[in-house]
C-alpha cells in the first residue's frame, strides 16, 4: 500500500453559483461520499438517475429515529431483562450497569452505521459529536439522548441546537455548568460557547480581546449561565436524566442577596448590550444576541466547509463561497440542512480538483467497505430489519463492538474526542485530514483490511472467549454488478464504487490481472460461469471466492482507497 495519499486542493472557485455541468456518475459519486457512510452500489445508481435535486431531496428528507440501545447479554439487572432498552433505568446497589451499558451504546451506533438508510443524517450526526466534543460523559443514558437529539435536529436550526446544548445533561456535566453558581460561577462553557461552538475568536488584538468577543464577555456569560443542575445522572432510584434550573443559584442582578449586583452588560464586540434578567429564559437571550453576529454565520460555515469540502479556505474562497453561504444561512434562520444542500448544490463543490481531495477519517474508511458489501445482513446478523433485531442478540452487537474497537485502534474513539475541539483533523493547521494517518496508523489500516478480506471481521461468541470470523458475502456482491461475466467491468464497475478517482491504466491491468490469474480475460468468465453453475460445490466456490477476496484486497490497499 502506498503512503501516497496527500490531497489536492480544490481548485475551482465559482461562489455559489448553481452547479450546471454535466451530471454523471464522477459528480453523483463525489456527492454521496461526502454525504453518505460508504454509499452503496444503488445508492449510487440512483444518483445518477434521479439528478443532482432529486438526491438531495432524498439525502436531506426526514428519517426516523433507530430505536434505543439494548441489554444484550446483562443478566444481573433486574429492571431490565436482556433484549429489553435500559435508556430509561436507573443504576443499580450492587451491580455495574456500565458493564454492559458501555459496549451497548456503541455497538448500537456501530451496527446503525453499517444498515443506516439513505439519509446524509449519520454524516451530520458525526459532525455534531466532533462540533461539541464532549468526552467523559460516561453517564450511558446522556450519551444516547445527545446522540439522538443530534439526528432529530441535526439538519435544523443551529440556534435550536445551541440552545439545547446550552442546558443537555451532558453538556452541563462536561463543562461544570451544574455545579456553576451565583457565589463561584465557573467560565468552562462560556469560554467554549464563544470559542468553539458559535462564534469563535478571530485574531488577538489586545489583552483579553480576541476580536469577536472579550474576556469580560466569558465572564459576564458564566454569571448568566448559573443556576442550571442536572438531576439523574448516575441515580439509583428511579429518576429521568434531565436538566432543570435552579433559581436561589442563579445570579439575580436585582437581588439584595445576590453577591454581585453590577448589570449583566457585554462588551463593545456585542454592542454593549445588557442581558436582562429572565430567570430560566435568560440563556436564551445571551444566545439570541450571539447569533445577531455575522461572524457565528461565518464560522459556522468555515466548518461545513472543512468537513464537507476541504480544509483549506484561500482568501477566494472566504469570499466567494464562505461569505455568500454565511448571508444565505442567516436569511434562512440559521437552518443547517438549508445552508449545507445550498453548498452541495453549488459549481464549486463539483470542481473536478476537489474529487477524492480528503482523507478518510476511520469510520469512513471501514464503512466504505462494510456498507457497500452488505454487512452482515447475510448471516441473519442485522441489527435493523424489517422485522426488529434478526439472529442472535449478543453476536449482532458484538459486531458493533468489534467496530467501535477498530476505530479506536485508529484514533477515533466514539465519544471520546480528543479534547473539546473535536478532532484534529477539523482545525488543526498545517496537517489538518492528514492527522488520521501516520505510520501508526497506516499498518492498522492495513491490518483491518487484510482482516477484512481474508477469513473477515473476528467477533467474541457469546458465553466463551472465543472469537469467530464474520465475512463480507463476496460473490454476492460481484452477482449484483451490472455485468458480472465481463472482468474489464468488473474491475470498471468496483472502482467507481469504491475509489473517487479514475484508475491509471496501469493499475486497472493489475487489478484485472488478479481475477483472470494472468491468463487472459476469458479465464474469468470460466471460473465465474462455473461457479453459477455450480453454487454450492465448495470445490468451485472456494477458489472463486478467494480470487474475489484477492481483488478487493489490492482493490482497499490502494492509496486512493483512503481518499474521499
Amino acid at each position: 500500500m502506498s503512503t501516497s495519499t496527500a490531497a489536492v486542493a480544490p481548485a475551482v472557485v465559482n461562489g455559489l453559483a448553481s452547479y450546471t455541468g454535466t451530471w454523471g456518475t464522477p459528480q453523483a459519486n463525489h456527492l454521496l461520499r461526502r454525504c453518505v457512510l460508504g454509499p452503496k452500489r444503488e445508492e449510487f445508481i440512483a444518483a445518477v438517475e434521479d439528478g443532482l435535486d432529486a438526491t438531495l431531496d432524498k439525502l436531506f428528507a426526514p428519517t426516523a429515529l433507530p430505536d434505543p440501545p439494548v441489554n444484550h447479554f446483562f443478566t444481573d439487572d433486574p429492571n431490565v431483562p436482556v433484549g429489553a432498552t435500559w435508556v430509561n433505568s436507573p443504576h443499580l446497589e450492587n451491580a455495574s450497569v456500565g458493564d454492559y451499558r458501555f459496549p451497548s451504546v456503541r455497538a448500537w451506533y456501530f451496527n446503525y452505521l453499517i444498515d443506516a438508510p439513505f439519509s446524509i443524517s449519520e454524516r451530520l450526526t458525526l459532525f455534531w459529536i466532533n462540533h461539541f466534543g464532549m468526552a467523559d460523559v460516561s453517564e450511558h443514558r446522556a450519551q444516547y439522548q445527545y446522540i439522538q437529539l443530534f439526528r432529530e435536529i441535526g439538519k435544523g436550526s443551529f440556534k435550536t441546537m445551541i440552545e439545547r446544548m446550552t442546558i443537555h445533561p451532558s453538556m452541563l456535566n462536561f463543562l461544570n455548568g451544574e455545579w456553576s453558581t451565583k457565589y463561584t460561577p465557573n467560565e468552562n462553557y462560556a469560554r467554549e460557547l464563544l470559542e468553539l461552538f458559535t462564534i469563535q475568536k478571530g485574531p488577538q488584538v489586545a489583552e483579553g480581546d480576541y476580536t469577536n468577543y472579550t474576556e469580560q464577555d466569558v465572564r459576564v456569560i458564566a454569571r448568566i449561565m448559573t443556576g442550571w443542575r442536572n438531576r439523574g445522572l448516575w441515580s439509583k432510584e428511579d429518576v429521568q436524566v434531565e436538566s432543570y434550573f435552579y433559581p436561589e443559584w442563579h445570579d439575580n442582578e436585582t437581588d439584595p442577596n445576590n453577591p454581585t449586583q453590577e448589570p449583566k452588560q457585554l462588551s463593545e464586540r456585542f454592542g454593549g448590550r445588557i442581558i436582562e434578567h429572565n430567570g430560566a429564559e435568560e440563556y436564551k437571550d445571551l444566545i439570541a444576541v450571539i447569533f445577531e453576529q455575522a461572524e457565528t454565520a461565518r464560522a459556522m460555515c468555515r466548518e461545513l466547509y472543512r468537513y464537507f469540502c476541504y480544509y483549506e479556505i484561500s482568501d477566494e474562497v472566504e469570499s466567494t463561497v464562505i461569505e455568500p453561504l454565511a448571508e444565505y444561512m442567516i436569511q434562512e434562520d440559521f437552518n443547517i440542512g438549508a445552508t449545507l444542500r445550498n453548498l452541495l448544490a453549488s459549481e464549486h463543490f463539483y470542481g473536478v480538483d476537489a474529487m477524492g481531495s480528503m482523507i478518510k477519517n476511520p469510520y469512513e474508511f471501514m464503512f466504505s467497505m462494510a456498507r457497500p458489501l452488505g454487512g452482515y445482513g447475510h448471516l441473519g446478523l442485522s441489527l435493523f430489519d424489517n422485522d426488529g433485531p434478526s439472529g442472535n442478540l449478543h453476536s449482532i452487537y458484538n459486531i458493533g463492538s468489534a467496530y467501535h474497537w477498530r476505530a479506536t485502534t485508529l484514533d477515533m474513539d466514539f465519544l471520546y474526542p480528543p479534547s473539546v475541539a473535536g478532532w484534529k483533523a477539523y482545525y488543526q493547521a498545517p496537517r489538518y485530514y492528514r492527522n488520521w494517518i501516520g505510520s501508526a496508523t497506516l499498518q492498522t489500516r492495513r491490518k483491518l483490511v487484510s482482516d477484512f478480506t481474508n477469513r473477515g471481521l473476528y467477533t467474541r461468541v457469546e458465553g466463551t472467549n472465543d472469537y469467530e470470523p464474520r465475512a463480507f458475502d463476496w460473490l454476492g456482491f460481484i452477482d449484483k454488478l451490472a455485468f458480472p461475466l465481463a472482468v474489464e467491468d468488473v474491475v470498471q464497475e468496483c472502482a467507481e464504487i469504491f475509489l473517487p478517482r479514475e484508475l491509471h491504466p496501469d493499475q486497472f491491468e493489475a487489478l484485472k490481472s488478479i481475477l483472470t490469474r494472468d491468463v487472459s480475460d476469458d479465464e474469468w468468465t470460466l471460473q465465474y460461469s462455473s461457479y453459477l453453475a455450480s453454487p454450492n460445490n465448495p470445490d468451485v466456490v472456494n477458489p472463486i471466492t478467494d480470487t474475489v477476496k484477492d481483488f478487493f484486497r489490492a482493490l482497499f490497499s490502494m492509496a486512493e482507497f483512503h481518499l474521499q
